[in-house]
């Protein structure tokens, strides 16, 4: 029988990106035939999510003052070695990019990208230093290391020349059920009372953070507003990040201020019907390692523009339309297109529908538990 430890003190109770993939893998482990495996899985006794203890999967609340960024690197670091030998685990997994620094163990890590080396700028400036020390040697100590896309596994095999091939497996995050078109006219005008959505309007999903490229996004729709009699809004889901006063900068000082809602943090059940009532999904981030949002939109039937950096391309497999997210041009052009072209916009729409079909959280979980097992 093989016992298996995982990291999940990541975890919050309002999260997104890393901590949402993190949930979603836990959540589909769960839901799997481990035969004679077990998996144990550490969290902060403050998390409130959905997860629940289930079969051979089972989740461990920590008493550790786990509040702040240095009390779970000391965790991470000093306690959790000593708990691995204790109770004598047969594997480790960090999902979130950081083994412990002397590990000794037989050990896998997901690398999500490499942001903090590659663009410290866009991190925040301790996160950056932190990795700069930690992620170079848990990338070499790894037994094997998971990237969420090919992008990034080429990212690490670019950085990190002596790094076998054979080291690292591509296992892609996958799409909830729930993210389907939402054709129900009551839900949708029970989600669009809910927020005070208007008729017609852009989305963009994600952390505000300098990644993101909003910037880009606001003053597309400024000029574009400005050049065109257009209807449309602009809806801003997510929670603030870091390094964001350019984006609320650029938001008070639009001419359409008022055609900008941010709309914060918003409840996972309600973004489905907020992608399918949208006209276009704005998605032009500098860099993703894979960029879940920009799947969640095609599986909602919306059609939906990236950036050509990154893991976007190859994540959205051809479906959605690609720009230069250092051209404000290209994007509003984009737009225009979009609004214009009915063929293109349907055709985009139907082949992002059968695209996002290829991830799922069971495939996931699959590709991860037989890596386990390999292992083991």
């Amino acid at each position: 029988m093989g016992k298996i430890l995982m990291n999940g003190l990541l975890l919050k109770n309002k999260h997104s990106g890393v901590q949402y993939s993190i949930e979603n893998l836990i959540a589909a482990l769960q839901r799997l035939d481990l035969k004679e495996h077990a998996i144990e899985i550490l969290i902060s006794e403050k998390y409130e999510g959905p997860l629940l203890h289930s079969g051979n999967v089972k989740l461990k609340r920590i008493q550790h003052k786990l509040h702040n960024r240095f009390s779970r690197i000391y965790y991470e670091h000093i306690v959790i070695p000593s708990y691995l030998k204790e109770k004598g685990f047969d594997l480790y997994h960090s999902p979130s990019y950081i083994l412990p620094y002397f590990s000794q163990f037989k050990s896998v890590v997901t690398v999500h990208d490499l942001i903090a080396l590659d663009f410290p700028n866009l991190c925040q400036n301790e996160t950056a230093a932190y990795f700069k020390l930690t992620l170079s040697r848990s990338i070499q100590k790894a037994n094997h290391i998971i990237t969420v896309s090919q992008k990034v596994k080429n990212d690490i095999l670019n950085r990190f020349p002596d790094i076998s091939e054979e080291k690292i497996q591509v296992i892609y995050p996958g799409l909830k059920a729930n993210f389907s078109p939402v054709t129900d006219l009551s839900v949708r005008e029970n989600i669009k009372n809910r927020y005070a959505l208007p008729d017609q309007y852009f989305l963009f999903v994600g952390n505000l953070e300098p990644k993101k490229n909003i910037t880009l996004i606001i003053q597309a729709f400024t000029r574009l507003k400005g050049i065109r009699l257009c209807a449309h809004k602009l809806v801003i889901v997510g929670q603030l990040g870091w390094k964001y006063d350019s984006i609320l900068n650029d938001i008070n000082q639009s001419r359409f201020r008022e055609d900008i809602i941010l709309l914060g943090y918003i409840d996972e059940e309600h973004l489905p019907a907020l992608y399918a009532m949208a006209a276009i999904f704005l998605f032009p981030s500098l860099y993703e390692g894979f960029g879940i949002p920009a799947l969640e939109a095609m599986a909602c039937g919306c059609p939906v523009i990236i950036s050509n950096r990154g893991a976007l391309p190859e994540v959205t497999g051809g479906a959605a339309y690609q720009i230069d997210p250092y051209d404000i041009d290209s994007l509003i052009s984009a737009i225009l297109l979009l609004l214009d072209d009915g063929s293109l916009r349907a055709n985009m729409i139907q082949e992002g529908l059968l695209w996002s079909k290829n991830f799922t959280w069971q495939k996931t979980a699959i590709e991860t538990f037989e890596l386990y097992q390999s292992l083991l």
